[in-house]
């Protein structure tokens, strides 16, 4: 019997609507409507204890709702439902979005964000965690959209119930998807799985005009992170002042030094600085980077506020925690959440797992991509071969933009398409270590393991004398 007490007076292959609607009503307030808060609060601090306050402004949600009576009611006696229901108590295991729970993102790139945090889930039921992932329910409708012309990414998360896992159906949407989904009302206006005609037709429309408008949006946030970075590496013009405005300022300047210095002061992790004058800003409004109150830079504002301070020197910036020790607490909490299954390749052969200090740098760069080692192997094979057929070329954004492409493209024709997110940022690493010239993947692997390694020290992630764990990111990234 499922969660909801009592007994269900009609069981068997076939029950009416009063049957299941008796069910339905006490299912509901017994175990959907628990579930669904507790997955909204665990949803909500895991993106609070993983994510920037930048990229959190940037996500809208969780909001989640409980599957009505009738929307049940008519999906259960669809085909592919009717035949695997013989009892009302099999509808929570054959139907998987009785919960759902939605994620709103300002852009497709914050999708990707999401994404990484739901990754670092567990997969199984492993009696620790309270909400885990299903990665087998994943269904990506960005670069595959559905008919109708919609997009999104779903997955299927579990919360642990009183007497078995509740399924809660996760959708992550940018603002424009979300917006297609209010205008064309698809669930509505749906009769056994098909839309009018026209209906079909202009909802297609709307959809690759809105998709359109993502990638515009995409591309504006590409100049305004740009931008975000530029602010903290070059120093602004100057302007005039106007009268009065220099007791202000100095105010404000005391006000924002004890703000940066209480920031450094909480921190538990390296914060990049991009971020950190995002923060800023925010508070103070975009006028304060004209000379970010008479110290000329960021980063001569944030050494003034905080004297004690270490920042990083690598292609992104970071502040430091003020504890000087060796952050490799990170790994150990990391290493507490980790699977200790070694990871398989295609052939059935072990290869190196994830290791908790790369799990800990993951929490600190979201970029970073925690692969399986084949994936690694897979990935410097087709880069190295991209980079060949591309040819020495200036170690610019082109390159990079051309290389990711050129690396997901190849992988995909190949049977194992690799994400851009994850291609993208490795690209990046390395065409900025390089003259521009082509590697081999040995080269490229060796390459790219020596810059990790080198930043696992830089972020105090781990010590440099710490040569088992670097040793161990060495072998799961670049091992034959």
């Amino acid at each position: 019997m499922a969660d909801g007490g009592g007994s269900v007076p009609v069981q068997g292959p076939v029950f009416d609507y009063a049957a299941f609607g008796w069910w339905y009503d006490r299912y509901r307030v017994a175990v959907l409507e628990p579930s669904l808060s507790a997955v909204e609060a665990m949803l909500d601090g895991l993106l609070r204890d993983t994510l920037s306050e930048r990229d959190l402004a940037r996500i809208r949600g969780p909001v989640g709702r409980v599957k009505s009576k009738p929307r049940v009611w008519r999906k259960l006696r669809k085909p592919g439902y009717a035949e695997r229901i013989g009892a009302v108590d099999d509808i929570p295991d054959v139907i998987d979005d009785l919960l759902g729970v939605r994620l709103t993102c300002t852009n497709k790139r914050d999708i990707d964000v999401v994404r990484e945090v739901v990754d670092g889930l567990s997969t199984i039921d492993d009696g620790r965690s309270e909400l885990w992932l299903d990665p087998d329910s994943e269904r990506d409708y960005l670069d595959e959209p559905r008919p109708s012309g919609y997009r999104g990414w779903h997955i299927n998360l579990a919360v642990g119930g009183v007497r078995r896992p509740v399924t809660c159906e996760l959708q992550v949407r940018t603002l424009l998807q979300d917006g297609w989904g209010e205008l064309t009302h698809e669930d509505t206006y749906k009769k056994d799985g098909e839309l009018p005609p026209l209906v079909e037709v202009l909802s297609r429309r709307l959809a690759d005009l809105l998709a359109t408008l993502d990638d515009i949006a995409e591309d504006l946030r590409d100049e305004l992170d740009r931008l975000d970075q530029a602010v903290v590496d070059e120093a602004p013009s100057t302007r005039l002042k106007e009268p009065g405005e220099q007791g202000s300022r100095l105010e404000q300047r005391a006000d924002a030094t004890a703000l940066l210095n209480a920031r450094w002061r909480g921190l538990d992790r390296p914060v990049n600085l991009a971020s950190l004058a995002w923060e800023l800003q925010r508070e103070y409004g975009a006028e304060i980077t004209d000379d970010w109150f008479g110290s000329g830079t960021f980063k001569r504002l944030l050494h003034a506020a905080v004297p004690d301070g270490e920042i990083t020197t690598g292609r992104h910036a970071y502040l430091l925690p003020a504890s000087a020790a060796p952050s490799d607490a990170l790994a150990e909490q990391t290493r507490a959440e980790d699977d200790d299954q070694a990871i398989p390749d295609a052939g059935g052969q072990e290869n190196p797992v994830v290791p908790p200090i790369a799990r800990a740098l993951h929490r600190v760069d979201r970029t970073f991509p925690l692969l399986a080692h084949r994936d690694w192997v897979w990935l410097f094979d087709h880069l190295a071969e991209a980079w060949r057929r591309t040819g020495a070329q200036p170690p610019t954004d082109r390159l990079v933009r051309r290389l990711t492409q050129s690396t997901c493209d190849r992988s995909s024709a190949a049977g194992r398409p690799l994400a851009q997110r994850h291609v993208e940022p490795v690209v990046r690493d390395i065409v900025a270590e390089s003259d521009g010239q082509p590697r081999s993947a040995e080269e490229l692997s060796d390459n790219y393991a020596s810059l990790i390694q080198r930043r696992l020290v830089e972020l105090h992630v781990t010590g440099a004398g710490n040569r088992s764990s670097r040793a161990a990111v060495r072998r799961w990234i670049a091992s034959a």
